[in-house]
């Protein structure tokens, strides 16, 4: 693993360096008010590039464990894999379903099959989850949800 995290490190310190020089081009404050649109993208070059030097750093310093391996066993992958068509169903079936009962149902699913967590857990966060996501864009931003073909 130490290989692969100063690989990665250095990699994403290149990455973060592109992201900050680019940046740095745009205006860092507007002309009204308040920060431009480079200040985000910046700031957050910077923390990565701070993260990455970490990343590297504790690559050398962590001796090597050899008992590691580098690809996950079978289980994972079907985790992976689970979460990945999950995904996709989830984005075809938005405009079918409409926004807060495709959401419930990938909640359910990650919940229930893929994190195997109890029936009432599973119903409890999917009920929250839609219910909040519905409070929050519906009723206090006034954001209209993408509806199904019934109108809900």
């Amino acid at each position: 693993m130490k290989k692969a995290d100063r690989i990665t490190g250095i990699v994403t310190l290149v990455f973060s360096g592109f992201v900050i020089e680019e940046a740095s081009r745009m205006p860092q404050q507007s002309a009204h008010f308040g920060p431009g649109v480079g200040f985000l993208p910046f700031w957050l070059g910077v923390v990565m590039a701070i993260l990455s030097i970490f990343l590297i750093l504790k690559s050398w310093r962590t001796p090597a464990d050899s008992s590691k391996k580098i690809f996950p066993g079978r289980r994972p992958l079907i985790v992976i894999m689970s979460v990945m068509a999950s995904l996709a169903a989830y984005i075809f079936l938005l405009e079918v379903l409409g926004f807060l009962l495709d959401t419930s149902v990938f909640v359910a699913f990650l919940l229930g099959v893929v994190e195997r967590e109890k029936l009432k857990m599973t119903l409890l966060v999917t009920v929250l989850t839609s219910g909040g996501l519905y409070i929050v864009f519906q009723v206090l931003l006034g954001v209209s949800l993408p509806k199904n073909m019934l109108g809900f």
